[in-house]
């Protein structure tokens, strides 16, 4: 399977007045043509970081530093500043988490679609009108050409949000980064999205990123899952790997938190205690406070990656033969029987390195 984007050891730190912030540890993340990679976690885990470092959006203030940050054959860490400009819009797609800052106030709407047509194909007057309003069309807008005389107050959030999608899609990106566009939206306007999202990828053989904090959002759309905690990415896998054998505390609590159809607690599963400080390094694994199933070396030293299987990795103790045997959760057994069920293969964890 062939890789669109590659990133090996991508580290950001943040030098503000008096401290660093060390926002990204050390990610590994590959982006396979055609497929969606969900990034899971929580507020603050990285996520946006990460992709804004791909798209070189990250200000001054930042420090990038990576083994290898790739998007085809381009070299996205030694890319020049014209580099960037070309490949942003036009190859590299980016849907903004909030719709309304995102939007301009005071531009109409058809104005701030068509700025990247204009700027990068020179469309202008009737080809340039046109093509906005086959783009609002296209992400299911009424009446794309009263929609292209609006100002962003007066859509709804769904509209707007399809009007950011629209921003990105009239470029003809190869590679969309979708960053928690469901956020703000009800239940139905979400389902929406996502199903205009996955049209529009199957449409035109899109490679998406799809940034969310609500494995929910993502049961649906992702062909893969990479959960992220503190800067780190601690496991991924394919989408029913992650859904039916997730092998790390971090993804079962996220799995906990999400609502089902069967679910018969009364109250949701909340993970305790808060996502570490990160504006001092972290000795061992970041997630060993909160983690009720940390052993004794989760606070000296950070866990190696375990191999569960050709597509599933996971960053835990808890893989490594020499742990004591432990029982998960009884909603964490159903998964596991679920998976055994969809597989009949028993799970085999190895550890592939040291990193």
């Amino acid at each position: 399977m062939t890789d669109i984007v590659s990133i090996k050891n991508l580290t950001v730190t943040f030098h503000e007045a008096n401290e660093n912030v060390y926002a990204v540890n050390g990610v590994d993340l590959t982006l396979h043509q055609g497929e969606t990679l969900a990034l899971v976690g929580e507020s603050g885990s990285g996520k946006s970081v990460t992709t804004h470092a791909l798209l070189g959006l990250l200000g001054k203030d930042a420090e990038v530093k990576a083994d290898a940050m790739q998007y085809g054959e381009t070299d996205l860490l030694h890319a020049s500043r014209k580099t960037y400009t070309r490949l942003r819009g036009q190859e590299l797609g980016l849907i903004f988490q909030d719709s309304l800052s995102g939007l301009n106030p005071t531009m109409r709407i058809g104005r701030q679609i068509g700025e990247g047509v204009k700027a990068h194909r020179h469309l202008h007057g009737a080809a340039l009108k046109q093509a906005v309003n086959a783009a609002i069309q296209e992400v299911g807008l009424p009446d794309p050409a009263l929609i292209a005389r609006k100002y962003p107050h007066e859509l709804s959030g769904g509209q707007r949000q399809r009007t950011m999608i629209a921003m990105a899609m009239i470029m003809q990106p190869k590679v969309l980064i979708a960053d928690e566009p469901t956020t703000a939206l009800d239940v139905t306007l979400q389902a929406q999205v996502l199903d205009l999202i996955k049209r529009q990828k199957a449409k035109r053989d899109l490679s998406v990123i799809f940034i969310t904090h609500d494995l929910g959002v993502v049961a649906n759309i992702a062909d893969r899952v990479a959960i992220m905690y503190a800067g780190k990415i601690v496991e991924t896998g394919t989408a029913n790997e992650i859904f039916y054998n997730p092998q790390h505390p971090y993804t079962w609590g996220l799995l906990d938190a999400v609502p089902s159809s069967d679910d018969q607690r009364k109250e949701l599963f909340t993970l305790p205690g808060t996502p570490p400080d990160l504006r001092e390094p972290i000795k061992g694994d970041p997630f060993a406070p909160r983690n009720p199933y940390a052993l004794a070396i989760d606070f000296k030293e950070m866990p190696p990656l375990f191999q569960v299987s050709p597509t599933h990795f996971v960053r835990s103790w808890l893989l490594d033969p020499r742990t004591p045997s432990y029982q998960p959760p009884v909603t964490i057994q159903k998964r596991w029987a679920r998976f055994a069920e969809l597989t009949k293969e028993p799970s085999l964890a190895v550890a592939v390195n040291q990193a």
